[in-house]
């Protein structure tokens, strides 16, 4: 079991990284070996900061006051595939950096993709299963042009447990959720929307809990900053 969590807005960036932090630091009961985050710079390229230690000791030992994205996404881990390193923390990119990926559950069939990736020409540097998501995005995208249709298309070939983000360069104004099995709750207001894995963490950040709702399984969801 893992922890995901992210936030878009419209015009407000100043705040996003110091409220995912604190939804981060309250989500350590699903990951402390791992923690992560991924934005996009001015030039809406992805930036990924990760590091294998617990998300308090990541907020209190990097100095990330001053990135600045309409976009943050991040990552707890509790390891099941993989050991604890750096390549196996999330958020994961693509062979381009062009995706990220978090990602919370089990690929069971992972395997089998990582092989028909690598022969198609994917480079992997960890061992996780979730590392196939990032690649197999990126292989649809090439044949789809589209991050939602590219996400919908590599659903079909995976088997197990899974709910996950993306954020891609290509599409700069999105972040892509897929939910399969495991929950995702959803906060949203005219300027911002969150999302997490368990309701408690988005609490200590916003003022409307009557607002926070649960999104339904076996569904893709698609959110704007525009």
């Amino acid at each position: 079991m893992c922890g995901i969590a992210g936030i878009i807005s419209t015009n407000e960036t100043k705040n996003n990284i110091d409220n995912l932090l604190v939804i981060l630091k309250n989500l350590i009961n699903r990951g402390k070996n791992g923690t992560g985050i991924a934005f996009f710079d001015n030039q809406y390229n992805i930036q990924v900061i990760k590091k294998e230690i617990s998300p308090i000791q990541f907020a209190d030992e990097l100095k990330l006051n001053e990135i600045d994205s309409k976009i943050v996404i991040g990552h707890v881990r509790n390891p099941t595939i993989g050991e604890i390193s750096e390549f196996n923390t999330q958020p994961i990119l693509d062979c381009s950096g062009n995706m990220a990926v978090i990602h919370n559950g089990t690929i069971f069939n992972h395997k089998d993709l990582r092989k028909k990736l690598i022969n198609s020409g994917h480079k992997f540097n960890g061992t996780v299963d979730s590392e196939v998501l990032p690649h197999l995005i990126e292989e649809n995208y090439k044949h789809m042009g589209n991050l939602k249709d590219a996400v919908e298309l590599s659903v079909r070939d995976l088997k197990g447990y899974y709910t996950f983000a993306v954020i891609s360069s290509y599409e700069p104004d999105q972040i892509i959720l897929y939910v399969q099995h495991f929950p995702l709750i959803k906060y949203e207001r005219e300027n911002f929307t969150i999302f997490c894995s368990e309701r408690e963490p988005l609490t200590h950040i916003i003022p409307n809990k009557l607002r926070i709702r649960n999104l339904k399984e076996n569904k893709i969801f698609v959110i704007k900053n525009n």
